[in-house]
């Protein structure tokens, strides 16, 4: 029965490890226990995340984009028109140094990088919120405009 338990896992960004886009599943020590490519991933994260990202889901999508001249380096949550609403970073805090705690973080990548909201992946596939500034990306918008 203890393969059937839930459990927190860490994550990293494949490309970043000279690996193709995707997320590496890592262990305490860091090693490499799994890797989900990202045609598994971005379906896991529209099924399972993004309702939790938003009060009402609007029409938004994660989108790899490339980073002086680094293939799938960054991933953005866009909206219809393609235009960057936030910044997701696997793995890495920029809140913190850029220092690697496992998490998914999204946030504002523009002057000081400032992370809105935390998720841990677990085993199953699920995401759950750590302390956050806010409950959901839109409160966090609608707080800060015009600010």
């Amino acid at each position: 029965m203890a393969n059937s338990m839930i459990v927190p896992q860490r994550v990293r960004w494949g490309p970043v490890d000279g690996r193709p886009a995707g997320i590496r599943v890592l262990d305490e020590d860091e090693a490499e226990v799994d890797f989900i490519a990202w045609s598994v991933l971005e379906r896991e994260l529209n099924q399972r995340l993004m309702p939790q990202l938003f009060s009402y889901p609007p029409a938004f999508r994660f989108e790899m984009r490339d980073h002086h001249g680094k293939t799938d380096w960054l991933v953005q949550l866009v909206n219809d028109q393609g235009d960057r609403f936030c910044d997701v970073w696997f793995g890495v805090n920029p809140g913190d140094g850029w220092a690697f705690d496992g998490s998914v973080q999204f946030g504002d990548p523009d002057a000081d990088p400032l992370v809105w909201q935390s998720y841990q992946r677990y085993s199953d596939g699920t995401y759950r919120r750590l302390p956050s500034f806010a409950s959901s990306l839109d409160q966090f918008k609608q707080a800060t405009k015009g600010s």
